[in-house]
């Protein structure tokens, strides 16, 4: 049986019946949409406002994890995905609203509990695994059935990809494999740590010549495994792609839906603008902004355009003071400092003050009116516990200063100047104190 005619069949099945149908104002729920490739699921269809009084074909927007999308109230699928949504058809409409973008449509592919192995490559093989099944499914069952059965714009300029996490690591994929399919992807807070960066050691496999706009993001309240590995591979895709790459670092992004929600109308500006963006203004940003010797900060670039949309990227660095590798800087000596940004926008100079002690060095003078030794029995820093049994002698001074890691802290017991313990109501006077900031302590019993 030749691929058209087995494809009729599946639209057939569907047609009639065999696929369950519900609508709403302006969204469509197949459930259990059936596939060759992958289990069924249910497939979640958003509409614009002005899709049933047109006569117009629209772009389409295909998205991983669609029971994440809308509001259950609004797809009549109660208890489905996340309690918090991308809510994605509300930032939506309100560019439309705007008059700042087109109308899409957004199709919600639903996830099943294959989600992992449907989202991400197989890391012991040359085979596609079931991510390649999910992206014949998205590619040879799903798009066909959607351009045939609703008024789209089938061609790539006019269809993307986007997802979240895993999701983001498929869009990738996808826009990758089907670049004739997809001419944008959305790749946002993306798995790229996925196989030890599985995806970046595998990225000379891929003809990057036909990649259309790719959008990645990743915010800065994700943990180091989310955000290296994004910037590793900005920096191996950008010298490829250039402007064919949108980047972004959300200082406040966290790996949730509520923070992707926040920041959805970017890849949204980007797929459906209007108008082409225009920059704005730019910032050098040095994070953390404190430097003491030996403390290292990063450095990017922060471009604004037209519309708040926001673009990172990475400046060249030079100072005779500083230590500068891999977009970081590191104090090497106490005083003032100049540093030279040369981005793609332009070059500053600024002086940086570098502080004698670490930003992370917290020092705390232990105060006593009384002779006391603080024998300290457990030492936990960088999430370590440490059984120790050194003093912190204030018998002959009544104030010692210590200085320890930021967020280090100390269990002691209190014994007298002839090393009794004291006790409270029958047992030994046990104290802790966390070095959170520079500060005085005293010592009360």
């Amino acid at each position: 049986m030749g691929y058209k005619k087995r494809i009729g069949l599946i639209f057939a099945s569907i047609l009639v019946g065999t696929v369950g149908f519900a609508q709403s104002s302006q969204y469509i729920v197949h459930r259990n949409f059936p596939s060759r490739f992958v289990d069924p699921r249910n497939i979640v269809i958003y509409l614009p406002p002005d899709y049933f009084t047109s006569t117009h074909r629209y772009p389409v927007l295909y998205m991983h994890d669609g029971q994440n999308l809308f509001d259950n109230q609004k797809t009549g699928l109660r208890g489905a995905g996340s309690p918090i949504k991308w809510n994605v058809d509300q930032a939506l409409e309100k560019l439309l609203s705007e008059h700042k973008v087109s109308p899409c449509i957004i199709v919600g592919i639903f996830n099943t509990a294959k989600r992992i192995e449907e989202y991400a490559p197989p890391t012991n093989s040359s085979e596609r695994g079931l991510l390649g099944n999910y992206a014949r499914f998205i590619v040879e069952e799903l798009k066909p059935w959607i351009d045939t059965t609703y008024r789209t714009d089938p061609s790539p300029q006019a269809t993307g990809v986007m997802g979240s996490s895993l999701g983001g690591l498929a869009s990738f994929y996808l826009h990758m494999w089907y670049p004739d399919v997809f001419g944008f992807s959305g790749i946002v807070s993306p798995s790229f740590w996925w196989g030890k960066e599985y995806t970046l050691s595998r990225l000379t496999n891929f003809d990057l010549t036909k990649i259309g706009l790719m959008y990645i993001d990743a915010g800065w309240k994700e943990s180091d495994e989310m955000m290296i590995p994004a910037r590793n591979m900005y920096h191996a895709l950008f010298p490829k792609l250039g402007d064919r790459l949108w980047y972004y670092e959300d200082r406040n992004g966290t790996h949730s839906e509520s923070s992707w929600q926040s920041r959805v109308f970017l890849p949204l500006l980007l797929f459906l603008g209007k108008e082409k963006t225009h920059l704005l203004s730019w910032q050098a940003i040095i994070d953390p902004p404190s430097l003491g010797v030996g403390d290292t900060s990063s450095v990017t670039v922060e471009a604004l355009y037209t519309e708040n949309i926001r673009k990172t990227s990475f400046p060249l660095l030079s100072s005779q003071k500083l230590t500068i590798s891999n977009f970081q800087i590191t104090g090497r000596t106490p005083g003032e400092a100049s540093l030279t940004i040369q981005s793609l926008y332009g070059t500053l100079t600024t002086n940086l003050i570098i502080q004698p002690k670490s930003r992370d060095a917290i020092s705390i003078r232990f105060l006593s009116s009384r002779p006391v030794i603080l024998e300290v029995f457990r030492y936990v820093t960088n999430n370590l516990i440490i059984t120790t049994n050194f003093e912190i002698n204030l018998v002959s001074s009544r104030e010692v200063t210590l200085t320890q890691t930021r967020g280090s802290r100390f269990h002691f017991r209190l014994l007298d100047e002839n090393r009794q313990i004291i006790e409270k109501n029958g047992k030994p006077l046990e104290l802790s104190v966390t070095f959170t900031r520079d500060r005085d302590y005293l010592v009360e019993f």
